[in-house]
């Protein structure tokens, strides 16, 4: 009796496949309109049910291997499964050979699955098929299956200590896996480095009692806040101009840093290109407000307020203060001029 039974019949079979079976002529299931044509059809179709099961099967097996060779996948791929499809097959040999034979399509066409399913079915039914080992392997390996992969070879060598192919092939798993376990190693490092940076920042932000909030759903991992080496704060940071609709944007404000340090390098040598009125060149006359909400009935927000700071006040204090709350981790200031005059007070106005 045959080892391997016959197989169920799928409840859903692919279309496509059909189709392309349908077209080999050994296979048509609707034969041509042309008498003739039809009736030689007929007659090679019958030569192939010719003969033993075993004759039948050697017989599909072998149309196969003809395909396999010539880079027919999917034809291989229908004769391989027709030859298994002969239940009353009793050759296991015959049948072992379309399975692992298919396994190697399989490989070339990546159904890597596909191909651990059909070398399966023979290493349970002979556990010293070399073959079905070293697809198993190659399929385990492209899977990323490194640690199978190997056992799949260990399992092999022992039936055959001196095959080359998988000695060999061995050694390239022991390769992908010496990378693949780097770069394992060197994620989990990262990992941890970015949970130490995390809870030290926090720490941080809470011993100063810097209060945050996200509003919007942004990515600023770019422009974040961070600790330096010498665990002082170093914070993307907003000058916003109302009067001639232009900011700035400070990549890197030390919190130990004041104001009147930033302001000098943007304005002492040279003004701005949209201050055509030089009015900011003149850091003196120059003042900085924060934005904030008094706090409303019910404990919710009410209306927006500024709060004047101090040039010589450093970035760390500013944020400290029970009112300031850093929004989208960016903290933004206004800067006006007191010599804009009618606009500075028509903007002032705004928030009482």
């Amino acid at each position: 009796m045959s080892i391997f039974p016959e197989p169920p019949k799928p409840k859903n079979v692919n279309e496509e496949f059909l189709k392309e079976w349908n077209k080999v002529p050994l296979f048509m299931t609707e034969l041509p309109e042309e008498e003739e044509e039809s009736e030689t059809l007929a007659a090679l179709q019958s030569l192939m049910y010719e003969g033993s099961p075993e004759e039948i099967a050697d017989n599909f097996k072998n149309q196969g291997n003809d395909c396999f060779k010539n880079k027919k996948y999917q034809d291989a791929i229908i004769y391989y499964t027709k030859a298994l499809e002969e239940s009353k097959c009793q050759d296991n040999k015959i049948l072992e050979d379309c399975l692992t034979n298919r396994a190697a399509v399989n490989l070339e066409l990546q159904n890597y699955r596909k191909v651990l399913t059909d070398c399966a079915k023979v290493i349970k039914s002979n556990p010293k098929n070399i073959k079905a080992y070293y697809r198993s392997a190659k399929a385990l390996y492209e899977l990323n299956k490194i640690d199978e992969a190997i056992d799949c070879c260990d399992h092999g060598i022992k039936i055959g200590s001196n095959n080359t192919a998988l000695l060999k092939f061995k050694e390239s798993c022991i390769k992908k896996k010496e990378i693949l376990d780097t770069k394992i190693r060197l994620k989990k490092e990262r990992e941890l480095k970015e949970r130490e940076e995390k809870d030290a920042l926090e720490k941080a932000l809470k011993s100063r009692k810097i209060k945050m909030e996200i509003t919007n759903n942004i990515d600023n991992n770019n422009s974040s806040v961070h600790l330096n080496s010498e665990n002082q704060l170093i914070w993307p940071v907003v000058f916003l101009y109302p009067e001639y609709k232009q900011s700035d944007f400070i990549t890197e404000f030390n919190e130990e840093n004041t104001f009147q340090d930033h302001l000098e390098i943007m304005f002492g040598d040279n003004s701005a290109p949209w201050d055509v009125s030089k009015k900011y060149i003149n850091i003196d006359k120059l003042e900085i407000y924060y934005e904030y909400n008094l706090e409303g009935g019910g404990g919710g927000e009410g209306a927006p307020r500024l709060l004047k700071i101090n040039k010589n006040c450093n970035l760390r204090k500013v944020l400290s203060h029970p009112k300031y709350i850093v929004k989208n981790g960016i903290p933004s200031f206004f800067i006006l001029s007191d010599l804009s005059g009618e606009f500075k007070n028509k903007f002032l106005a705004n928030y009482k």
